[in-house]
């Protein structure tokens, strides 16, 4: 450990310069508190308040299954278009042979009801099935009826829950949807249109071939424990399209069989600006992938040469989640990975065609990692200064971990960056501001989202073998926002890739309407804006998958916008929520 961190300093002085790194290492409260609050914490984990009753079971009974440390996700949704998030959380069970699991528990939807409460809804909902060892959850609109869809991966199949018109009712539709004859060790998947075409295809991770039969017990120096992944073969992913009527394998077809990895992270995003989306996949203990769109149906890994596939020391990553998002203001959507204790966090900075440059250690996010065991993660404005911050979700793997790395523990806390806006993150180490989370967990999911539509980024957090947090965003600093919700005409239902340029105080912001990112999970899809101290939004420019612009000027601030393409503004939300 103390050569890993010797080693990280020199590569930070000779990456970065002594001078850059005389910042602190704690943030102090920015921003006088409101009259009357005393808290600093800028977040409140309200889960139990919230009537968040759930307790993920990882099923495990000593004997170190395979399949037990990935899950679970997470999710936030709007599934009856009422305007309010709704949580999804997914449930794993016993992790015995499938004909020996009787009266399995279920995943869990919540209803959010307006008033910053949740009512459970899963009984008689059709979500309320056996859909397998659960791992991880996307939410699309693959047939453009214009409510959310739900899959859910798990260990050998994959459930594709059709939403039926937000009255709380799902329909297994997995084999109507030629999906129900996939089968493999299934971890995150996102939903994007790859080709244009309006509908939106479907990519999944799966992590190694294995089964109950091949299981191999690993005994380390402290007993049994959970296996590196290397102990089996990587698999390879799935590409589906989407025909409309059913879902079509274009693995092989597209390029996707060509390479192979542990895939545990997924998101569609346009790298390199040409139009067209391209792949990003985070794997373990293997180079990561970066499938660039060739616009002809076909994929070509351009990891190696865009600069993703290893890190800074030329090693594989223990690619976990990812976060992308313009967090330079460059233009260009940039890229985080977490990773594994004792190996460092990686930042490449986007520096447009398809390239990227490793800022992991100039920026401040390696050395700080480094006895965390990273998985969900996701850029978001906390504190709506108009620079995107990081969060990012641990929790090792390892049971004995504390027995063998000094400084290493098995429950972890999550970790806030704040962006500094110089291209370098400060992480808030102060117990008082980190408040709730500072509470040591099996953190695994993580989705991000204003539940309460106050124009504050709030956080969800999906643990192993224990209790999802929701995490309300208590900063108020007088800060503006806006926020904007996607309809597609032309391009797909939701407008998953639409692409924002926003000119607020004179400051031009870019923001992409995601399609995958964090780890098993999925964040609310609106796109938000911190406006700092803006009152004005001059001009936003918004760059549809169809090629589609529309163009607004002169909107309110501390509203949530509705857009729809080729009509501009069709709907707004002023919230009550102070600010």
């Amino acid at each position: 450990m103390k050569s890993v961190v010797a080693f990280a300093l020199l590569a930070v002085l000779v990456l970065s310069g002594c001078a850059r790194h005389n910042a602190p290492s704690t943030v102090t409260q920015r921003f006088p508190l409101p009259e009357g609050v005393s808290s600093t914490a800028l977040f409140t984990d309200v889960a139990t308040k919230a009537g968040i009753r759930f307790t993920h079971t990882s099923g495990a009974t000593g004997k170190f299954y395979y399949i037990e440390n990935t899950p679970p996700g997470c999710a936030f949704l709007d599934f009856d278009g009422d305007g309010w998030l709704d949580i999804f959380l997914v449930q794993s069970g016993p992790s015995d042979p499938f004909e020996t699991v009787k009266n399995r528990p279920t995943c869990a939807l919540y209803k959010n009801n307006g008033d910053g409460t949740f009512r459970e809804i899963t009984t008689g909902s059709g979500l309320d099935a056996d859909i397998g060892y659960g791992q991880g959850v996307t939410i699309g609109d693959f047939d453009n009826d214009g409510y959310p869809d739900i899959l859910v991966t798990a260990y050998d199949r994959l459930t594709l829950f059709h939403n039926e018109k937000g009255a709380g009712k799902f329909t297994d539709v997995t084999r109507k949807m030629g999906m129900d004859n996939l089968h493999g060790y299934f971890t995150s998947a996102a939903f994007g249109d790859y080709d244009n075409d309006g509908r939106l295809d479907l990519y999944v991770c799966r992590y190694g071939p294995w089964s109950w039969k091949t299981n191999i017990p690993c005994r380390e120096n402290f007993g049994l424990d959970y296996c590196s992944p290397t102990i089996y073969p990587p698999d390879y992913h799935l590409l589906l399209h989407n025909d409309g009527n059913r879902f079509r394998d274009v693995s092989q077809k597209s390029g996707i069989l060509s390479e192979h990895g542990w895939g545990l992270a997924v998101a569609f995003v346009d790298f390199d600006g040409d139009g067209k989306q391209d792949i990003f996949v985070a794997n373990d203990q293997a180079s990561s992938m970066l499938w660039r769109n060739n616009g002809d149906g076909t994929f070509t890994d351009t990891a190696l040469s865009a600069g993703v596939g290893y890190d800074a020391a030329g090693q594989v990553m223990a690619g976990m989640g990812i976060a992308i998002g313009d967090y330079d203001r460059s233009g260009h959507p940039g890229l985080f990975v977490s990773n594994f204790s004792d190996k460092p966090n990686m930042l490449f900075r986007n520096l447009g065609g398809g390239t990227f440059e490793d800022k992991s250690y100039p920026s401040g996010l390696a050395l700080p990692h480094m006895k965390f065991l990273a998985f969900g993660t996701e850029f978001l404005d906390y504190d709506a200064d108009g620079w995107l911050d990081l969060l990012v979700v641990n929790g090792h793997i390892k049971v004995h971990v504390e027995k063998q790395w000094e400084g290493i523990t098995y429950k972890q806390r999550k970790q806030l960056f704040r962006n500094e806006g110089t291209g370098r993150f400060v992480e808030v180490t102060n117990p008082a501001e980190m408040g709730d989370m500072m509470k040591p967990t099996l953190g695994r999911g993580l989705a991000i989202g204003d539940f309460d539509n106050d124009g504050r980024v709030d956080a969800l957090v999906s643990n192993q073998n224990g209790s999802p947090e929701l995490f309300h965003n208590e900063l108020h600093n007088g800060n503006h926002w806006v926020s904007f919700i996607t309809v597609g005409t032309r391009s797909n239902r939701e407008g998953r890739h639409t692409r924002f340029l926003l000119t607020s105080g004179g400051v031009t912001q870019t923001d992409i309407v995601r399609a995958g990112s964090s780890y098993l999970s999925a964040s609310d899809r609106r796109v938000y804006f911190g406006l700092n101290k803006a009152t004005v939004i001059e001009k936003v420019e918004v760059q549809w998958p169809s090629g589609t612009k529309d163009t607004l000027t002169n909107l309110a601030t501390d509203t949530i916008y509705t857009i729809t393409e080729g009509a501009g503004v069709t709907g707004k939300r002023t919230p009550t929520s102070p600010h």
